[in-house]
């Protein structure tokens, strides 16, 4: 049984807390979004050139129109000799006078309604490449700053969620921000002559449609607020699905190993079902507004038509009360009456155009509040730059030597709830160590306090006797290689995966790496050889061909540190002992931490660090750990067990 709207939204779970948070975080942005529009002032002053020009001969319309009719159908330009206007009458004589004040205004028309529509297609094209070039901003923006996270920020932000948020939260504000500087500023500029033009010819029809408009709109814009609730949820549960797909195709070949198709179809089936009623609620509450604005227009237009209409049989007949409401224009006439019918039907689309334009920032302030959540996230390991001194560079590494005193770590940063530690260890230079343990004990967690993937929550860690906190960000991280658990490549080839490690390295020294990797013979028997294409994640080799290609990228740049967590483990056991005997021979300095599973790939460590539960249960080589450390001696005979 499918769920109700009431359990979906406690499922997209939209609260009071989550609103108080996108509220404080509006004073934040604001800035960000006007520097992303800065750029663009010259076209935005264009534009508004562009609009004031469309909006006045739009509006001019009308009025040559009312003239028209006055002077040249009723004969107003064309007064006999007792002063009573002379009409052309179809099937009569045509006054000449008359005749000349048809061609005269139709031929404004025409020439108003031309230099209109050129300002109208210009003015497109213009809040086109103004949108556009905002939302590219934005975009860039968005990402730089989701660049910048640590491994601890990115967990606040999936995947699916930042991908909705550059694709279809950006497109919702772009199109606000093309609607706003196109119809927004015109359709405002419109309604505000609008109220001049009839207010000029009759004040009291003008106060009596003024409030009616106000009113309605005021009400489309309560309906809007209602709603930007749900549309948060809308946004929501567009990540959902996208999750959903990307589940689907990262493990697609799990999902078809186990039979699972029918579970995966059932699992989007829900979540787009989620989608659909939300964006179904939001958008019938949304559909009040149209109803709003057809009941409003209908109105204003009856009371024009039906004021108009005595006005212009009461001024006819001298009613001083009428005349005075008609501005004490002592004439009311057909050509009047004609103005106000216009005017009513051009406010009628301007309140039109304006009402859309509130929906579209409904949806597009929802868009925005999600945006916010990633602009002010606050980025807890910083890539400013360090100050120099006489004594320390933070934009180089003297040596690899690590120190870690006293050191813990939490992800919740609390020191109840510890990940590692308390732990003290002395690496020196050219050193290689060895890390193992059970899993979860914390092997992976440690070492990646080194780099400042996370920050220690307690204690110190040191390289060449500086706090890591000392170092710059990008200088840390260029001195010290590192494979993850999680290897990947990008799309590409081998030779620019390579390079991602040494940007300007040349073949030689990609062949180089390649050899210490153990990677060079089957990229050798490739056709290609380093123009093998790369697809997306590497899927086009083997697990152990990518881990090698991904230590290739580590050791190019000729690291002072490098960090091996569990990258052999898709390898055998000869080419992993190959690798060790490449690093001990040909990175004779540089300090080496390998995380492994499997004993044989550190025994010949010059030390070998064992973690259990996040604490350090041994340290020493492999013969003292032997005899020292029960949990290392339970490893290595299950070990031995199943070779």
């Amino acid at each position: 049984m499918r769920e109700s709207l009431k359990e979906i939204e406690q499922k997209l779970q939209y609260t009071s807390k989550d609103e108080s948070i996108d509220k404080a975080n509006r004073k934040k942005t604001i800035g960000i979004y006007l520097e992303c529009l800065k750029p663009s002032w010259k076209y935005i002053i264009l534009q508004f050139f562009l609009i004031l020009l469309d909006a006045t001969f739009e509006l001019m319309i009308p009025y040559l129109s009312g003239l028209l009719i006055r002077n040249g159908l009723e004969g107003y330009a064309a007064l006999d000799a007792l002063g009573n206007p002379s009409p052309i009458i179809y099937g009569g004589g045509i006054n000449q006078e008359a005749m000349n004040a048809v061609w005269l205004y139709g031929g404004l028309m025409i020439i108003c309604a031309l230099i209109a529509i050129v300002c109208q297609a210009f003015g497109m094209k213009v809040s086109a490449i103004i949108s556009s070039d905002y939302v590219e901003r934005l975009r860039n923006t968005i990402f730089w700053k989701a660049e910048e996270f640590s491994f601890s920020n990115i967990s606040h932000f999936p995947v699916s969620k930042l991908t909705t948020m550059l694709s279809n939260d950006c497109n919702n504000i772009r199109f606000f921000v093309l609607m706003l500087v196109r119809m927004g500023f015109k359709q405002s500029l419109v309604v505000i002559l609008c109220f001049a033009f009839i207010f000029s010819l009759n004040w009291a029809i003008g106060l009596i449609t003024l409030p009616l408009t106000i009113l309605a709109f005021s009400i489309v814009i309560v309906i809007i607020r209602k709603t930007r609730r749900e549309f948060v949820m809308t946004q929501t549960a567009i990540d959902n699905v996208n999750r959903n797909v990307e589940e689907d195709t990262e493990g697609i070949r799990e999902v078809k190993a186990f039979c699972r198709e029918t579970h995966m179809q059932k699992k989007f089936e829900n979540t787009n079902y989620e989608l659909n009623e939300v964006t179904y609620h939001a958008v019938s509450k949304m559909g009040l507004t149209a109803a709003i604005t057809t009941l409003t227009i209908n109105v204003t237009i009856g009371l024009i038509q039906y004021f108009g209409g005595f006005s212009m049989l009461n001024t006819a007949a001298n009613n001083e009360i009428w005349q005075i409401m008609n501005n004490g224009v002592a004439l009311f006439d057909a050509g009047e009456l004609s103005m106000l019918t216009s005017y009513a039907a051009v406010l009628t689309t301007a309140f039109s155009f304006l009402s859309s334009l509130v929906q579209f920032y409904g949806r597009a302030e929802a868009s925005k509040e999600r945006i916010d959540r990633v602009l002010c996230e606050k980025i807890d390991i910083s890539y400013a730059p360090k100050e120099k001194s006489e004594n320390f560079d933070p934009d180089h590494l003297k040596s690899g030597h690590i120190q870690f005193k006293n050191v813990s770590f939490s992800y919740l940063n609390d020191m109840n709830k510890l990940a590692v530690g308390p732990i003290s260890l002395d690496i020196k230079e050219g050193e290689t160590i060895g890390i193992v343990g059970g899993t979860g004990s914390g092997k992976s967690s440690l070492v990646n306090l080194i780099p400042r993937l996370y920050d220690a929550t307690d204690g110190e860690v040191l390289i060449a006797s500086h706090n890591v906190k000392d170092y710059s960000v990008r200088a840390l991280r260029d001195d010290i290689g590192v494979v993850l658990q999680q290897n990947l490549l990008f799309t590409g080839t081998i030779r620019s995966n390579i390079q991602w490690g040494k940007k300007n390295a040349t073949d030689e020294e990609i062949w180089e790496a390649l050899d210490i990797a153990a990677a060079k013979s089957f990229v050798e028997d490739f056709k290609d050889g380093l123009d093998t294409p790369v697809v997306q994640g590497g899927k086009s080799v083997s697990g152990g061909q990518k881990q090698r290609l991904c230590i290739a990228r580590a050791v190019i740049k000729k690291p002072k540190i490098l960090i091996l967590d569990d990258s052999t483990s898709a390898c055998d056991m000869e080419t992993s002992r190959r690798i060790n005997a490449n690093f001990a021979s040909k990175l004779k300095n540089t300090t080496i931490i390998i995380i492994a599973q499997r004993i044989d790939s550190v025994k010949d460590c010059d030390q070998i660090l064992v973690l259990d539960n996040g604490s350090m249960v041994g340290l020493g080589k492999h013969d003292n750990l032997i005899q020292s450390c029960s949990l290392y001696r339970e490893l290595d005979a299950i070990q031995r067990k199943g070779v």
